[in-house]
């Protein structure tokens, strides 16, 4: 590195610390693009619903999921037929869709608000702030959102600095608990490098897209760092995915440069391993070409399972995206780039594949930000229940 180099990086390495005491370093990427005709592969252009079901080798479940620029919510069952649909039309798309256990439905309008449907897509509650990404009900009635907040910086392009806080609303939207990442870079960068080039920097800091609360688990066992209660985090601009001590707001373990690039949704499997959606592409660094669906053990940092398709560039999202480990031991995953989602065996056997068949007015495809699965039982419950309404 040359002297006008050194002095640079030092001077932007000053501002940020003199911004916020733990802030070290900025790490980000150009905000995602959402997909194009041209994005969508020759393969999956004329596609749409099922085209691939191995009933014998399937999980049972009902899937669903959420046209990116809708605001509409479908739970379809293995062949693609709708068993229920909620809808909310006022103008504001949304980013994520989630049903509860109770059959409420919870959406996120990106930078606008939060806000809940009753089965029959009644709004029964919404919490206006700039929330995008993910959130979660927790087992006290509140909700904890991910939302950002703009910051005066000098050394980013646009002269601002956006960064991630953690949210947690009562039901009258009361905040009781905040978190700023910006407070915890130090804490981060004591596990992984933050490091980056000053000709990489760009305002969206660190791009948070997941928070899940950490469940009863045998990693804890191994582990108190990953005991119940815990958060488990997703930093997409930074390749990192961690943890934060509920109780002191402390970053306590975090993995991930070198290894991941732009990955989504990290979730605690029953076994106390983490599943991984690794994209491959994140703008601030290289592109790899192609996803994989990562099982790590975290306490180890060994990685025990890796899928990817044959050839690996046939699954490909270069944002969003999602994984999820079903009941009997597949595995649902969204590529979300290209609107679709599929289901693959612990050997990487594809037996179930969705394309969406919303579309674009010039024809492409839309994206799916992710899809979840939900079990017949607690569906069809629902269904009958409101039936007899």
């Amino acid at each position: 590195m040359n002297r006008q180099s050194r002095r640079a990086l030092t001077g932007i390495a000053r501002g940020i610390w003199a911004l916020s005491a733990s802030l070290l370093i900025l790490a980000c990427c150009m905000s995602c693009q959402a997909a194009t005709a041209d994005d969508i592969p020759p393969r999956a252009k004329k596609r749409a619903g099922v085209t691939l079901l191995k009933h014998d080798k399937c999980d049972s479940s009902y899937r669903l999921y959420s046209s990116r620029g809708t605001e509409v919510a479908h739970i379809i069952d293995l062949d693609g037929r709708q068993i229920h649909e909620w809808s909310y039309p006022q103008g504001h798309t949304w980013h994520l869709a989630e049903m509860l256990p109770n059959g409420h439905l919870v959406a996120i309008v990106k930078d606008v608000m939060i806000l809940e449907l009753d089965w029959d897509s009644k709004l029964l509650w919404k919490a206006k702030l700039r929330a995008h990404h993910d959130f979660a009900r927790l087992s006290n009635g509140n909700t904890l959102v991910v939302s950002r907040r703009p910051l005066p910086n000098p050394w980013t392009n646009s002269g601002r600095l956006t960064c991630d806080i953690l949210v947690e609303l009562t039901p009258e939207n009361k905040v009781v608990w905040e978190w700023k990442i910006e407070e915890h870079a130090r804490e981060i960068a004591q596990h992984v490098s933050l490091q980056m080039p000053p000709s990489k920097l760009f305002p969206d800091w660190p791009h948070l897209n997941t928070i899940e609360v950490l469940p009863e688990g045998p990693a804890a066992k191994k582990d108190p760092r990953f005991k119940a209660g815990n958060l488990l985090f997703c930093g997409r601009h930074i390749d990192t995915i961690g943890v934060i001590d509920r109780q002191t707001g402390k970053v306590i373990w975090a993995w991930g440069p070198g290894e991941l690039l732009g990955p989504h949704m990290p979730t605690m499997l029953p076994n106390g391993h983490l599943l991984i959606y690794d994209n491959g592409s994140n703008k601030s660094t290289h592109v790899r070409g192609y996803t994989r669906i990562l099982e790590l053990d975290p306490v180890t940092e060994k990685i025990v399972w890796e899928y990817k398709a044959k050839p690996p560039k046939h699954f490909f999202s270069r944002a969003r995206g999602s994984n999820e480990r079903l009941p009997n031991g597949n595995t649902l995953v969204a590529e979300s780039d290209p609107g679709r989602f599929f289901e693959v065996t612990p050997q990487g056997e594809m037996v179930w594949e969705f394309y969406n068949p919303d579309l674009h007015k010039n024809g492409s495809r839309m994206a799916l930000y992710r899809t979840l699965s939900y079990t017949r039982d607690l569906v069809d419950r629902l269904v009958e229940k409101h039936k007899k309404k």
